[in-house]
């Protein structure tokens, strides 16, 4: 099953993993902005708010996810930790994986892919997921709009989530589809079982 990389993907995309025993990132298909490849979607007191891994796409319009790379001219990486810490430092398990997520925003990969690759690895782990995970070797066209690189490219989605206690439930309403490190921070080792256990409406 072909998948897009992603920053931190979003609670749909690992909805949808899991039901697959290995997946391919598609490194061929041309380099979308304003996706979930370079960005993700955390809570924090006013609402929902994007963080955004800025790139640099060497062919403009016509890169490929292969050869896009990260830009490391701004501190963007002290913006994006400091809005986590500021947004769930007083989520349950802030403190067992804050630190680690810290190390993971701060490592430094010249390629985004590669940069994502290994987040996203690290989350399998957390996550309990034994997926195999690889990348593809060519350009496959999707067949239709159910194809994951089209069905997750969207900033709203039609999967149904069991509500959690969120970390601003006290509040503001329940905020569905945020990066897995909401359900992460939030549910801690109950993460893997609210993945499995949502459906489809």
């Amino acid at each position: 099953m072909l998948y897009s990389t992603s920053f931190f993907a979003p609670i749909p995309y690992f909805q949808s993993i899991v039901k697959h025993k290995a997946i391919v990132i598609d490194l061929h298909e041309l380099y979308k902005k304003q996706t979930w490849r370079n960005r993700a979607q955390i809570l924090e007191s006013n609402g929902p708010m994007y963080l955004t891994v800025p790139v640099i796409r060497p062919n403009g319009s016509q890169s490929i996810v292969k050869e896009v790379k990260v830009c490391y001219k701004t501190d963007w990486r002290k913006d994006h930790w400091m809005a986590i810490v500021s947004s769930y430092q007083h989520a349950p398990y802030f403190f067992y994986y804050g630190e680690q997520i810290r190390e993971l925003i701060y490592h430094e990969e010249p390629i985004l892919y590669k940069y994502n690759d290994t987040i996203f690895r690290q989350l399998l782990k957390w996550l309990d997921l034994d997926i195999e995970v690889s990348f593809s070797e060519q350009y496959h066209s999707p067949i239709d709009k159910s194809d994951y690189r089209i069905s997750l490219d969207k900033k709203n989605f039609d999967i149904e989530q069991e509500r959690y206690i969120q970390v601003f439930s006290d509040k503001m309403p329940f905020y569905p589809n945020l990066s897995i490190l909401d359900l992460l921070l939030n549910e801690g080792p109950l993460a893997r079982k609210r993945l499995t256990s949502n459906k489809k409406k």
